[in-house]
């Protein structure tokens, strides 16, 4: 049996980076991805991707197949919601893994077997609480726990018979989601949150992260990270975030980073580098061989972009531009 599958149905444009995402995948052996999509551009997939091409019309009639009532899936977007049940609804493609999960696409992964060990996949039905990477074990019945009742409610039917986002996939926005069924069925979740989230505001990079279901009311079981000034680097598989504390340089290493709402150009170069660095808007060579105290000053973290009149000023200007010419 193999590790794990990642499923990721995309329909669309890929992000501009996607190339860089698939570069990261094809360092983690170990790991498999299934990219079910309608995208015909040209990439050098890796070996531990399979592609199946489809129309968006397709993959709504395949899913409609799978339930005796009407879904709605009126649009792509709305797949985040169908994600905790790809296992059951793609479960002709992944009989050979023990796990099977998702992953969002605006990504770079890290090493994940650094992380995601054999102990950690024996103990637990489900790993990780964050729509953008999730696992669950590959069995019969834990493919189908989403249909579960959670408090006296068959929620799985009402987020798929609306087209409102229901947030199902992960812990943010109330507590009916897939997470918290798995708990109410005594099912062994692992929260620990090992991701480099980067939230989509500020420009400059803050970490949050997810502290686990214990601490759920106070901001949704989330602490944002107090800005530092940090290198970020993927090394050889690796991530790795690079800090002075006093005249100490510290690093620490993540599963992978996550890029919300953010428009990152790449230096065409990192494609071929084994070591790049990355920046709130860029993806770019590294300057030096190895990030130390001496150096740590001298490097760029930063470079003017647009990215906060992208997602805090565009959206509002449009809304009134919407009204003054409705």
């Amino acid at each position: 049996m193999k590790k794990c599958c990642f499923i990721i149905p995309y329909f669309g444009t890929f992000p501009n980076y996607f190339s860089l995402f698939l570069k990261t995948c094809s360092w983690n052996k170990d790991f498999n991805w299934l990219l079910i999509t309608d995208n015909n551009t040209h990439y050098d997939y890796p070996e531990n991707f399979k592609v199946i091409k489809m129309s968006f019309i397709e993959l709504q009639i395949l899913v409609q197949s799978k339930f005796d009532f009407n879904i709605k899936l009126d649009n792509p977007y709305k797949l985040c919601d169908y994600k905790p049940a790809y296992g059951y609804i793609f479960e002709e493609y992944i009989n050979d893994f023990t796990f099977w999960g998702h992953c969002d696409i605006d990504t770079i992964m890290g090493d994940l077997s650094n992380f995601i060990t054999e102990d950690l996949l024996d103990a637990y039905d489900k790993i990780f609480c964050l729509g953008h990477m999730v696992l669950y074990k590959n069995t019969y019945d834990n493919n189908r726990r989403f249909m579960s009742k959670i408090k006296n409610r068959i929620l799985y039917k009402d987020v798929f018979t609306t087209n409102k986002i229901c947030w199902f996939d992960e812990e943010y926005h109330d507590e009916y989601n897939i997470n918290q069924l798995f708990l109410s069925l005594n099912r062994k979740v692992f929260k620990t949150d090992f991701s480099l989230n980067l939230r989509a505001l500020p420009t400059k990079f803050v970490r949050t992260r997810y502290l686990g279901t214990d601490i759920y009311k106070y901001n949704h079981g989330y602490k944002v990270e107090t800005y530092r000034e940090a290198v970020y680097t993927w090394d050889n598989g690796h991530i790795f975030r690079y800090y002075m504390d006093d005249d100490n340089l510290k690093r620490e290493e993540f599963l992978y980073a996550h890029f919300l709402h953010r428009k990152m150009s790449m230096d065409k170069h990192v494609l071929d580098l084994d070591i790049f660095k990355f920046i709130p808007n860029k993806f770019l060579p590294l300057e030096v061989s190895q990030v130390s105290v001496e150096n740590f000053k001298k490097i760029k973290k930063y470079s003017f972009n647009t990215h906060y009149i992208n997602v805090k000023i565009k959206p509002k200007l449009k809304k009134i531009l919407h009204f003054i010419h409705a």
